[in-house]
């Protein structure tokens, strides 16, 4: 490859991942065409991609910026999965796409998840976490349940004064019962029926 092509390359790769923070390393050796096209067909249809770069221009290219941390680790052959909403997607998408591949054809070398560079086990316990779209669902379910605790607390009423106004309204109308006992007692001390007042 001369330096014009190389240069070129390493241009548009610094482009495509200027601002990647998201990307699952996998080396790929012995997988056949046909599985090849069906799984970046699936990767299509999930918003992700499946590029094989030349190890020495990806380095080159993404020497700073958000990638840094995997291009320096990266040797060998190098396939990127990027795309989809987080790595976590992309890492779901493998664990189900593994076993398609003949054994020992495919291996997750490693990944980059909102910056921060994850190892091969690491990668493996990516799966496992909920997506975003589950974390969303399950914050709509969270915020379902208290619009719903937040309508009974309305129908109870207003707070004042740490009180419900129901309770708080049982409250004043015993204080005033209260009162007008008071009232209505009278005032000094009764003896033999009748009232002696101070």
């Amino acid at each position: 490859m001369s330096k014009l092509v190389k240069e070129i390359i390493t241009r548009e790769l610094a482009q495509r991942y200027a601002n990647a923070t998201n990307a699952i390393w996998l080396e790929m050796v012995g997988v056949d065409g046909i599985t090849t096209n069906s799984f970046r067909r699936d990767l299509r249809a999930r918003n992700m991609r499946l590029e094989v770069v030349k190890t020495s221009l990806l380095k080159r290219a993404c020497r700073e910026g958000p990638m840094a941390r995997l291009a320096e680790r990266l040797t060998g052959p190098v396939a990127l999965l990027t795309g989809g909403e987080t790595a976590i997607d992309a890492a779901k998408l493998l664990e189900e796409w593994l076993p398609k591949f003949p054994k020992d054809a495919v291996r997750i070398r490693g990944a980059l998840l909102e910056g921060e560079f994850l190892d091969e086990t690491r990668v493996q316990d990516l799966a496992k976490l909920p997506g975003k779209r589950e974390l969303q669902a399950r914050r709509g379910r969270v915020d379902s349940v208290a619009r719903r605790s937040a309508g009974r607390g309305a129908a109870l009423g207003r707070e004042r004064g740490g009180l419900p106004e129901g309770v708080d309204r049982q409250a004043g109308k015993r204080r005033g019962a209260a009162e007008l006992a008071q009232r209505s007692r009278p005032t000094g001390r009764q003896q033999n029926g009748q009232t002696t007042a101070f």
